[in-house]
C-alpha cells in the first residue's frame, strides 16, 4: 500500500473517531434550567431526579423534563388559550356559561409524588394540564349549580373563593404529585339566552334606578327647600341675637366704665385724704420739736433765774451771819429789785432768739388750747416768784 494511500486512511480514521467523540460527548453532557427538574433514568434502568441548575455528565440517560411550578389558562379567550378549555357550567335557574380561570400548581414535590407523577404524564406537561383541569371542571359545575347566573355576576369573587377553596391543595391532586398554590377567574361569558335575560333584567333595573333616582332627587329638592327655609329663619334669629348681643355689650362696656370713673375718684379721693392726714402728721411732729424745744429754752432760763435767787439768797445769808441786821433789810431789797432786773433780762433774752409757734399742744393726747408760749413762761416766772416770796418769808 502506497504512503498515499496509508494517509488518506489515516485522516478517514481520525474523521470517524472525531464523528464517535462528538456523538458521545452529545451523549453524555447535558444541562438543566434551575426553574425546572428532570427525571433521569440511566441505561441500567436506575431513575434520578435532578433539580439543580447547571451541565452535568451522565452515559446515554433517558431524560424528561417539567417546570417546577406552572402557571395555565383554562380559558375560551384566545389571548389567553388558544385551546378554548373553559369550563361550561349550568347555573341553578339552567342559564348557561362558561368560566375562563387562571390556575398555579407546583409539580417538583417529593421524589415519591414526583415519580407518580411521572408515570401519569410520561413527561407531557399538557397530560398534567389535563388532569388538573378535569378536577377543577367538576368543582366549578358543583358551586355554579348552587346560585343563578345574576348571583354569579354580581358576586363573581364569592364563587372564585368557593372554587379556590376546593381547588387549592386538593387532596387527590397532591396525591399525583400535583399542588394547586392559585386559582382565580378571569372571565364568565354566558349563553345568548341568559345575555338576553341580563338585558332585561339590566333595563328594569335602569328604570328602577331612574325612578330611584327622581324620587331621591325629589327628597333633595324638598329638604334643600326645607334647609333654605331654616337657613333664612336661623339668619334673621342670628341677627335679632346680634343685635341683641351688641346692645348687651354696649351696656355693660357704659356700665363698666362709669364703675371705672367711680372707683378712680374714690382713690383718688383716698389718696388726697392720705397726704392731707400725712401732712397733718408732719406738722404735728415739727410742733411736738419746736414745743420742746421751746421747753429745753424755758428750762434754761429758769435754771439762770435760780442760780441769780441762789446767789443773792448766798449774799442774805452772809450779811446775817455777820450781824449787820439793818443792812440786810437793804440788801434784801436791793438783792430783790436786781433779780428782777435781770429775770427781765434773761426773759427778753430768751425771747429774742426764740421763734414761738403758732399753736403749743399741752396736756394729753388729743388736748390742744389756744395758749402761746410767752402764758406758759409767765406762768413758770409766777410760780418761781411765789416760791421766792415764799423762801423770804
Amino acid at each position: 500500500m502506497s504512503s498515499p494511500d496509508k494517509f488518506i486512511i489515516a485522516v478517514i480514521a481520525v474523521a470517524v473517531a472525531a464523528i464517535l467523540a462528538l456523538f458521545a460527548s452529545c451523549n453524555m453532557v447535558h444541562s438543566n434550567d434551575i426553574q425546572e427538574f428532570q427525571v433521569i433514568q440511566s441505561v441500567n434502568g436506575e431513575t434520578a431526579i435532578r433539580a439543580e441548575g447547571g451541565y452535568y455528565l451522565q452515559m446515554f440517560p433517558k431524560i424528561w423534563t417539567y417546570p417546577k411550578v406552572h402557571s395555565v389558562f383554562f380559558s375560551n379567550d384566545e389571548k389567553e388559550s388558544n385551546d378554548r378549555d373553559g369550563i361550561e357550567v349550568i347555573f341553578s335557574n339552567k342559564g348557561r356559561g362558561d368560566i375562563s380561570s387562571q390556575l398555579v400548581y407546583r409539580l417538583y414535590t417529593d421524589s415519591e409524588s414526583i415519580l407518580k407523577m411521572h408515570q401519569y404524564a410520561a413527561g407531557n406537561i399538557d397530560i398534567v394540564d389535563n388532569l388538573v383541569l378535569s378536577k377543577l371542571k367538576d368543582i366549578a359545575m358543583e358551586h355554579a349549580s348552587n346560585i343563578t347566573s345574576s348571583q354569579a355576576v354580581e358576586d363573581r369573587e364569592q364563587l372564585a373563593i368557593n372554587i379556590r377553596k376546593d381547588i387549592v391543595n386538593n387532596q387527590q391532586l397532591a396525591d399525583m404529585g400535583i399542588i394547586v398554590e392559585q386559582f382565580s377567574i378571569t372571565k364568565i361569558n354566558f349563553d345568548d339566552k341568559t345575555n338576553a335575560l341580563f338585558a332585561k333584567q339590566q333595563e328594569a333595573d335602569l328604570q328602577k334606578k331612574t325612578a330611584e333616582a327622581e324620587k331621591q332627587k325629589l327628597i333633595m329638592e324638598k329638604e334643600r327647600t326645607v334647609a333654605d327655609y331654616e337657613k333664612q329663619i336661623a339668619e334673621a334669629k342670628g341677627k335679632a341675637e346680634t343685635e341683641m348681643m351688641k346692645a348687651t355689650t354696649d351696656a355693660e362696656r357704659q356700665k363698666k366704665l362709669a364703675e371705672i370713673e367711680a372707683s378712680k375718684k374714690v382713690e383718688v379721693e383716698k389718696l388726697a385724704k392720705e397726704e392731707a392726714l400725712v401732712k397733718a402728721q408732719k406738722q404735728l411732729e415739727l410742733a411736738e420739736i419746736t414745743k420742746k424745744e421751746e421747753t429745753i429754752r424755758l428750762e434754761t432760763i429758769k435754771i439762770q433765774a435760780d442760780q441769780k435767787v441762789a446767789e443773792a439768797k448766798a449774799k442774805e445769808q452772809q450779811i446775817k451771819l455777820s450781824g449787820a441786821i439793818s443792812e440786810t433789810d437793804r440788801l434784801k431789797l436791793e438783792i430783790e429789785r436786781d433779780t428782777r432786773v435781770e429775770v427781765a433780762k434773761a426773759i427778753a433774752g430768751g425771747l429774742s432768739q426764740t421763734k414761738l409757734p403758732g399753736t403749743v399742744i399741752i396736756g394729753g393726747a388729743g388736748a390742744q388750747t389756744g395758749g402761746s408760749a410767752l402764758d406758759t413762761l409767765l406762768n413758770l416766772l409766777t410760780v418761781e416768784k411765789a416760791k421766792s416770796v415764799s423762801a423770804g418769808k
